[in-house]
């Protein structure tokens, strides 16, 4: 999942809930504490 500040990965999910979930955390890169929505839409592109 991407972080809605700066855009890089946030945290890993292994399964999309079927209810809306949204996780608070301290994104790894910008440092800030920010609200992901685990929605399909806030997933980042596969690079492989």
């Amino acid at each position: 999942m991407k972080c809605p500040r700066c855009g890089k990965r946030a945290f890993d999910i292994s399964v999309l809930p079927k209810i809306p979930v949204i996780i608070e955390l301290k994104c790894p890169n910008c440092r800030n504490i920010v609200k992901v929505s685990c929605r399909s839409e806030m997933c980042m592109a596969d690079k492989r």
